[in-house]
This record gives C-alpha cells, sequence and structure tokens, in this order.
C-alpha cells in the first residue's frame, strides 16, 4: 500500500513559526502605512475647512463670533463644533433650517461653504463633534484678527508635545508666526487625555 505524503507536527510547527515571524514584520510597515494615509486624508480635510472659513470671511467680512473668541480654539469644547456647522452649512446639524436668531448669529444668507459628511461626524456624550480620520475631536482653529495674514498666537508649540526641529519648520519666524489667515491642527498629545477613546497625531494645515 503506497505511504501518503503529509506534514509532521514539527514541519507544521515550524511553518506557523515562519508565519508569525512574517506577520511580526510586516504589522509595523502596515501600521505605518496606514497612519501616513491618515495623516494625509487628515491634511487635506483640515486644508478644505480653513479654505471655507476663508469663504466665510469673504461673504460677510468677518470671521464666525465664536472664533475669534479665543487665540486657539478647540472644535472638541463646549458647542463649537455645532456652530461651525451653523456656520459653515448655514442649517443644523439634522439639515433643518436655522431659527431666526442663530441665522443672525451664524450665517444670515444661509450659504453653504462646506459639506459635512458622515465620516467627519460623530456623536459623544449626547452632543456631535467634528472628528479626523483618527477619530480625534480636538481640532484646534485659529484666525487672523487683524487682516494682517498672520497668525502670532495660538499655533502649536514646543510645550504642545511638537519637537524643537518640527517647531522650527512649522513656525520658521517665531516674531512673524504663521502667515496664514486661518489655520487648523491637531496635537498627538490628545490621545493621552483621560478617557480617550481615539488615536491622534501631529497634523498642521500650512
Amino acid at each position: 500500500m503506497k505511504k501518503k505524503n503529509a506534514f509532521t507536527l514539527v514541519e507544521l510547527l515550524i511553518v506557523i513559526s515562519i508565519i508569525a515571524v512574517m506577520a511580526g514584520l510586516l504589522m509595523p510597515a502596515i501600521a505605518g502605512a496606514r497612519n501616513k494615509a491618515k495623516r494625509s486624508t487628515s491634511k487635506t480635510f483640515m486644508v478644505q475647512l480653513a479654505g471655507a472659513i476663508d469663504q466665510f470671511k469673504t461673504e460677510y467680512g468677518f470671521y464666525p463670533e465664536f472664533l475669534v473668541e479665543k487665540e486657539r480654539v478647540n472644535l472638541a469644547d463646549g458647542n463649537n463644533a455645532e456652530n461651525l456647522i451653523k456656520s459653515l452649512t448655514g442649517r443644523n446639524i439634522d439639515g433643518s433650517n436655522l431659527s431666526d436668531a442663530d441665522r443672525k448669529k451664524f450665517n444670515r444668507r444661509m450659504r453653504s461653504f462646506f459639506t459635512f459628511d458622515s465620516t467627519v461626524l460623530q456623536k459623544k456624550d449626547n452632543s456631535w463633534k467634528i472628528v479626523d480620520p483618527f477619530g480625534n475631536p480636538n481640532i484646534y482653529i485659529c484666525v487672523d484678527k487683524t487682516g494682517a495674514g498672520q497668525i502670532r498666537k495660538g499655533y502649536p508649540l514646543v510645550s504642545d508635545g511638537i519637537s524643537a526641529e518640527e517647531f522650527k519648520e512649522i513656525v520658521p519666524d517665531v516674531a512673524s508666526g504663521v502667515r496664514k489667515s486661518v489655520i487648523i491642527f491637531t496635537l498627538k498629545k490628545d490621545e493621552t487625555k483621560a478617557g480617550a477613546d481615539y488615536e491622534a497625531d501631529d497634523v498642521f494645515s500650512w
């Protein structure tokens, strides 16, 4: 009777070990590629969002009021995300018309400057938040309050976890600040916040 060819237990263990080692070597590369893709998508989103805020300024001659109250506005705080949606879409988050009071406050002509789809909207703690591709709701916005085309306060600092080398790259001249009318960014350190259920990375719109 002809003997059947088959793997021995030792051979199977060797094959499984080789597969495990190869998978272990590939996982960091795969994770790195995914992170790079998220960073690229996140930056594109921020650039488009900053452009929409500039369009709002062109239309009305001023920025949404809540964006000029602080040097740096975090969309994760309070109603900032909903306020931005009302300002840039002229509608409530569910698509309904703004009340007369909100229309006067946020977007009196109900012009649409940006579309927020399901990929950037997420409900957290019973309120809607705008999130980046990492699922991070901590999206910071700074606007030029003086009309000089420069952001001199609010931009990322070394104290925000930015390396000294990266800081020099994103803010080459501290005296002049960032030469943009609107900047948007996220910070990797936010993923370490208590209760954080998202990843984060240092991504800048400029």
